[in-house]
């Protein structure tokens, strides 16, 4: 047997070297050679040609020198092949510890003839000793022992790298100890790379007749987190990330990332000493390997590629940019998460915040990462993946990629993104799963930069009947005050699609978040979202309130035997300022009625919009649009048993301004039309208009108001312009007193917003002082509560984890959490038990205390329950709390708020209602 042991069997039967190859015991008879690229022990000679110490130059000569492998690692190693290999290397007898090293091998190769078996079982053997937590004797065994190499491991007095050598020299196998620098646990992205810190020892080992890289101690042991003496947390998006990924810890597995590793791989964390053990065609520079992107292993086992930015330290103003290609084959498989942390400042502390990432698939081939920041500092950007098709337990999000980030600019305009849902952004596995796939928009961002209103369609991939499948949508605002806004997406399906029409109010970024319920699931699922970018030059209104079930047919159409003849579509766009909307009757006994409404319609004004007309079996509504805006149609169908729902409509109707056109130039001149003869009489209609217009007023009814108006403007006469301007003054008043009492009723902070807006523009606000006023109360009132629940919100996870780490907790502080948790639905005789509101602290995703508190709604929460909060707070002060936690005087600031809120809202029947804070007294009164 010679120096080099690749045995290629000539039988063109016998097994590949893709596969282990079992046959007679074997023992080498002649010990291989060690190899290193640093002088090991002294009698060691330089050997130029392998360009590395060798105890044996000539016999080292003769292996090949360090040059690119043939072969990518998949081409030539599948795990799958290698089980019986592995599961004897892990069960090797414990009684080898104590005899020769020789020995150990003898019994990991018996029966294996291939290099690549041989070394496996080597790899997979050292790769399941836990050295660091093994019971090893502090005094030095038998040096002849296998024991006593674990001990030099164990006491810093010897290496992985040179374990595997002796092995492999003993299995005749050419190995070599590569020496060099590391971007390991110690290692800070962007930092240069000292030679003692970043130190470290790896191997190459020769199977069939290619130099494979083996790093046995990255295999075995894996250290996560990051310097928290450096870095706060700041941003875990919104993924499933399991466990806290700050802390350190160590843990042993085996990880096949360092077994057979390609070179391309390899050198993003490892820089040999000597270049050419890069094994690479052109090998980097010590400048390079420090400045390049830090990727890390998942990078690689993703396939990914990456787009930019190529320096690991990225230097920007506000805002950057990050892009990976990803396969087109597998995107939909593959999960990303990020990790944001900021450097801690050394000048006091800077404003907290969060949602400063998007992270979207452009398209099937592309990801994009933007991170923005409204302050000057450093970050350090995390960037985590997962194929969600793996289904091995130990699997679980790892990093991709790392970089420092450093914004150099303060920028107080600058917003957070919408908040990010747990599916993340743009059409994926989700929506696909449900049977739908984009027709318009296939990334996660979608930009208009016309007038807000996106029409978002997607296919239908399955034959599920889709008008009984429940769908909605909803709007939410980004930006720093995170609010939902009601009735500002509507969908229907129309031709075996589901089509999406959004209305945003104004310029800005809002989060589209689409949801679906299946006949079998029990709640409605978030299936796909978008972010919204507009640069619209208006405003828009919302939709009409009621049509979010969905526009077009109705299950009672057909039953009740209807066809539409004039508009399929539940989403009509019109510039004419009448629609016709014609039905066919195949059932003389139905009848047919019509309802209109609008933001701007009052219900006694509708019904005189409208104009029925029937012509045999066939029923034609012409209904007439006041003004530009969206409208709402209901046809209901009446069989004898009530009147049911059978077609809905959307208007969005725009007034056209169109100009006569010119006349052709070789057209005949119009004859000049005679001058009007001189008005003698007064038209007998002025009178009844402008009467008609004074009652109105005096009245205070819109609706007649504005068909007055109409009809005066229609008798086309300059000589009432004033009157006119004086009724659409009044109008004016009487709109804008409505929508201000109308919004604060319903406690709406966009129709408030609108409503005041509406009164400034329309320039009436001194006439109506006492609106305005308690409009603008009730509006502080519900930022007030915006502004508690952002503090909650704004909490970063040590915080929480401080309150939750109390075993015993002061007083204040669990008095003060059973309080929050009551408002959340949690009852005193659970949270009484203080590891009940750990376990609640603790839940992450969306059964988390923050994620609970966004969509708590202060209408949801019954006045008895919040008087119970009240109280459980009632014998605590701010200052009281504040000094034994800040984040449970946070909380403590939240409840107090919340509570006071709704004593307001129920002021007249707060002093009969009695406080509640356990589910027992209800269910007492119920049987009594």
């Amino acid at each position: 047997m010679g120096l080099i042991s690749s045995k290629k069997n000539p039988d063109p039967e016998a097994p590949s070297s893709t596969e282990p190859s079992f046959g007679k015991p074997k023992v080498a008879p002649e010990l291989g050679r060690l190899l290193s690229t640093y002088q090991l022990i002294p009698s060691f000679k330089e050997c130029a040609e392998l360009h590395c110490f060798a105890d044996d130059v000539e016999k080292a000569k003769l292996l090949p020198p360090p040059v690119p492998p043939t072969t990518k690692k998949h081409e030539i190693f599948d795990i799958n092949k290698y089980k019986k290999v592995d599961e004897r290397a892990v069960k090797a007898p414990s009684k080898l510890l104590k005899q020769p090293l020789s020995n150990l091998v003898e019994y990991l190769t018996e029966g294996l003839e291939d290099d690549l078996s041989k070394v496996r079982a080597i790899y997979r053997w050292v790769t399941c000793q836990p050295v660091d937590s093994m019971k090893i004797p502090n005094k030095e065994p038998s040096q002849s022992h296998t024991m006593f190499q674990l001990w030099r491991i164990k006491h810093r007095k010897g290496n992985y790298a040179q374990l595997i050598s002796l092995l492999c020299r003993f299995a005749q196998l050419p190995c070599i100890i590569i020496h060099g620098k590391l971007k390991g646990s110690t290692y800070e992205v962007g930092e240069k790379l000292d030679e003692e810190q970043h130190y470290g020892e790896w191997n190459a080992v020769l199977v069939d007749g290619n130099w494979r890289f083996i790093n046995a101690y990255w295999g075995t042991c894996a250290e996560g987190g990051t310097e928290e003496e450096m870095w706060e947390v700041v941003d875990k998006g919104d993924g499933e990330l399991k466990g806290d990924q700050q802390s350190r810890q160590l843990f042993y597995s085996c990880d096949e990332n360092y077994f057979l590793t390609d070179p391309d791989q390899m050198v993003s964390t490892h820089l040999p000493s000597q270049p050419s053990w890069q094994l690479l065609a052109n090998p980097v520079t010590e400048d390079d390997f420090t400045e390049n992107a830090f990727l890390k292993d998942r990078f690689f086992n993703m396939n990914l590629k990456l787009k930019k930015p190529k320096k690991c330290v990225v230097m920007c103003q506000s805002e950057t940019e990050l892009v990976f290609e990803i396969p087109k084959e597998r995107s939909l498989n593959l999960d990303f998460q990020h990790l944001l942390f900021r450097m801690k400042s050394t000048q006091g502390n800077l404003p907290r915040y969060d949602r400063y990432v998007f992270l979207q698939r452009t398209n099937d081939e592309t990801l994009q990462i933007r991170v923005r920041s409204p302050v000057a500092d450093t970050f350090r950007f995390e960037l985590v993946g997962k194929d969600v098709t793996v289904r091995d337990k130990t699997y679980d999000y790892d990093w991709i990629a790392i970089y420092k980030l450093v914004f150099g600019k303060d920028d107080d305009s600058i917003e957070p993104f919408p908040e990010c849902p747990i599916i993340g952004w743009g059409p994926g596995r989700a929506m696909m799963e449900f049977g739908l796939a984009p027709m318009s928009h296939f990334g996660g961002e979608i930009k208009n930069r016309d007038d807000g209103k996106i029409e978002v369609k997607f296919g239908t991939t399955s034959d599920k009947d889709w008008n009984k499948v429940k769908i909605h949508g909803e709007l939410v605002k980004g930006g720093g005050e995170s609010e939902p806004l009601p009735d500002h997406v509507i969908h229907r399906v129309e031709n075996g699609d589901v089509i999406f029409n959004v209305n945003t109010p104004k310029t800005g970024e809002y989060a589209l978040k689409l949801y679906a319920k299946g006949e079998r699931d029990k709640e409605a699922k978030n299936i796909c979202n978008y972010m919204i970018t507009s640069e619209q030059k208006g405003e828009n209104y919302a939709f009409p309130r009621g049509f979010q079930g969905g526009l077009g047919p109705k299950e009672a159409f057909n039953s009740l035997g209807l066809r539409a003849l004039s508009h399929q579509s539940g989403m009509i766009e019109t510039d004419e300022e009448v629609l016709e909307i014609s039905f066919e009757k195949t059932n003389e006994n139905i009848e047919l009625s019509l309802s209109l409404t609008g933001n701007t319609i009052r219900p006694e004004m509708a019904k005189r919009l409208i104009e029925e007309t029937v012509e045999g079996n066939i029923v034609t509504y012409k209904v007439r649009l006041p003004q530009t805006g969206n409208y709402g149609i209901k046809v209901m169908g009446n069989r004898g048993r009530g009147n049911e729902n059978v077609y809905d409509y959307v208007v969005q109707y725009k007034k056209s301004h169109k100009k006569k056109s010119k006349p052709s130039q070789n057209a005949a001149p119009e004859m000049p039309k005679p001058p009007p003869e001189p008005q003698v009489q007064r038209d007998p209609r002025l009178t009844e208009y402008i009467q008609t217009m004074k009652k109105a007023i005096q009245e205070q009814n819109e609706t007649d108001l504005e068909l007055a108006l109409d009809d005066l403007k229609n008798l086309g006469l300059p000589t009432v312009k004033d009157e006119i301007q004086y009724g659409e003054t009044e109008l004016d008043v009487m709109r804008c007193r409505r929508e201000l009492n109308e919004a604060t009723e319903l406690k709406d902070m966009d129709a408030l917003k609108s409503a005041l807006q509406l009164t400034k523009t329309k320039n009436v606000e001194n006439r109506l002082t006492e609106e305005v006023v308690r409009a603008k109360a009730m509006l502080d009132r519900l930022r007030n509560i915006a502004k508690l629940m952002h503090a909650v919100l704004g909490l970063d996870q040590k915080t929480i984890a401080e309150i939750r780490g109390y075993q015993h907790p002061p007083p204040a502080v669990h008095h003060v959490m059973m309080a929050s948790l009551l408002l959340l639905g949690h009852w005193e005789e659970e949270t009484e038990d203080w590891k009940n509101v750990q376990i609640a602290l603790g839940k992450l995703g969306k059964d988390s205390i923050k994620r609970k508190i966004q969509e708590l709604k202060v209408n949801d929460i019954p006045l008895d329950v919040a008087l119970g909060a009240r109280d459980l707070i009632r014998d605590f002060t701010l200052d009281q709390v504040r000094m034994v936690s800040a984040g449970g005087a946070t909380f403590y600031i939240w409840v107090r708020g919340l509570t006071e809120e709704i004593e307001k809202r129920n002021a007249e029947i707060v002093h009969t209602v009695r406080p509640r804070t356990s589910q027992r007294r209800k269910e007492k009164t119920s049987l009594g």
